[in-house]
């Protein structure tokens, strides 16, 4: 019977102390005695307690991510253009000292030039994609893109050991600069799609020299706007005023389909010739396989042939239709699954590609991007 009483008065007790805790705290969030400037930091403790319990948040959301492989050509110079444009404000970049401003902030955010990055891929991901509480850290602006934070996480484990000159061949082209056209190209663009729109950041980024201004126009609306998804081109494209998007449109528009051989930095790979001769025996019977979709469609799938929209063909065709031919077939591969997924967004036409691309199979698709990619 005692053994009762005293565990009844001692929860008696704990209820008196968490519920006078409770006022106490209340009392101090309503008198607004707590200090909440950034200049005062955090107490070491403070500190080492919000660490530990983001490391373990991450380490436990981030279980059962599968990272693809991160050294594919251009995945890292895509990374380096996306940070480039939307990270190095507040982390800094090699060959700069840490930035002031953000160093005030609490916490300050962390200078990568002299970080360690002891995350799995997996954990980056999941920072970078859905940023932090509480510390400043936005998530990724679009969130239906997961092929986009990628090259990202393929940068920042690159990072560490990354020289300022490296750096800035990744981010910076050499153009000739004599309008202000071309100064924003090369602010804007280059750094990924290459001064004249061939490409330089891997097979992940279209070839947008010589495609149809309008069509052009009506997607950097798209992305500015966020119909169309993309966490590298949204930031990039709500930078851009209306004419500003009219001038980058139309200056690579203007540009050769196919780069020179005095372009050396503008290569991503891409065929210039169809090389079907070089293929193997399944390659060609994907290719084919391609061609047929491409050219007669599938009569029991209801799916149109492509070449009425996108072409190749002699006859002239909506130039608010990307034209496809030469594309990179990892580039098409993508976007079709995008497609498919219904997570691509894009123009007013975009709608007309979700039941198609959802009738397809990954055979199919892998058929389609490798005859147009060449």
């Amino acid at each position: 019977m005692s053994n009762s009483r005293t565990n009844w008065q001692r929860i008696k007790e704990l209820t008196i102390l968490l519920v006078g805790l409770g006022v106490i705290g209340v009392l101090v969030l309503v008198s607004g005695v707590f200090p909440i400037k950034a200049s005062s930091g955090h107490w070491a403790i403070t500190t080492l307690v919000l660490d530990f319990a983001s490391d373990r948040s991450v380490d436990f959301h981030s279980a059962g991510i599968e990272s693809p492989p991160l050294d594919e050509p251009g995945m890292i110079r895509l990374g380096a253009a996306s940070y480039d444009a939307n990270c190095r404000w507040c982390h800094g970049r090699p060959g700069l000292p840490a930035p002031r401003v953000p160093a005030e902030m609490t916490p300050s955010p962390p200078y990568f030039p002299t970080a360690t990055f002891d995350q799995e891929p997996r954990e980056l991901f999941y920072i970078v994609k859905h940023g932090i509480k509480f510390a400043g850290m936005p998530a990724w602006p679009s969130r239906q893109r997961d092929d986009d934070v990628w090259p990202l996480v393929a940068f920042l484990k690159s990072f560490p050991e990354m020289e300022e000159a490296t750096y800035l061949d990744h981010v910076q082209v050499s153009m000739e600069i004599d309008s202000a056209t071309k100064q924003l190209v090369a602010d804007a663009c280059a750094s990924c799609h290459g001064a004249r729109g061939h490409g330089r950041a891997g097979d992940r980024v279209p070839v947008i020299a010589g495609q149809n201004r309008e069509y052009l126009e009506l997607t950097l609306e798209a992305y500015k706007t966020g119909q169309r998804h993309s966490g590298i081109m949204g930031p990039i494209a709500a930078r851009l005023n209306a004419a500003e998007i009219v001038q980058v449109a139309e200056y690579f528009s203007k540009q050769p389909e196919h780069p020179s051989h005095s372009e050396p930095d503008e290569s991503s790979g891409h065929p210039i010739e169809a090389k079907t001769h070089d293929l193997n025996e399944a390659e060609k019977r994907l290719y084919e396989l391609g061609e047929s979709l491409a050219n007669h469609g599938d009569g029991p799938l209801k799916i149109a042939s492509c070449v009425e929209c996108h072409g190749p063909t002699p006859i002239d065709r909506s130039v608010e239709y990307p034209r496809l031919e030469r594309q990179p077939a990892d580039y098409l591969r993508r976007q079709l699954h995008l497609f498919a997924n219904q997570a691509r967004g894009g123009t007013e036409n975009a709608d007309l590609m979700y039941t198609i691309a959802s009738k397809l199979s990954d055979e199919q698709i892998d058929a389609l991007a490798m005859y147009y990619s060449h």
